[in-house]
């Protein structure tokens, strides 16, 4: 069974300095498993990062995520994928 981790205080120290030096107003990282989540929020748009460094991420969970994280707007998401890490986009409306 899959579950999203809020493990964002583990990262306060760079995450407070990415919002600093981004246009990012949004930012939470999550483990799925051995994987890494972060969701950045933009201004226009959401972004998610998925990042494994032992395996490749599966389609179940990309589907995870995209649930859990986008919701209904994950129909309007763009997918980019590369063996370990999985980039999402969605334009906020």
């Amino acid at each position: 069974m899959l579950n999203l981790v809020d493990v964002t205080n583990s990262y306060a120290h760079e995450i407070s300095k990415e919002l600093r030096n981004s246009p990012a107003h949004f930012i939470k990282v999550y483990t799925l498993g051995n994987s890494i989540v972060v969701h950045k929020k933009k201004e226009s748009s959401n972004e998610i990062v998925i990042s494994n460094k032992l395996r490749s991420i599966t389609e179940k969970e990309i589907n995870f995520v995209l649930d859990n994280l986008l919701g209904e707007s994950k129909a309007d998401a763009t997918i980019s994928r590369a063996d370990k890490v999985i980039e999402i986009r969605s334009d906020l409306s």
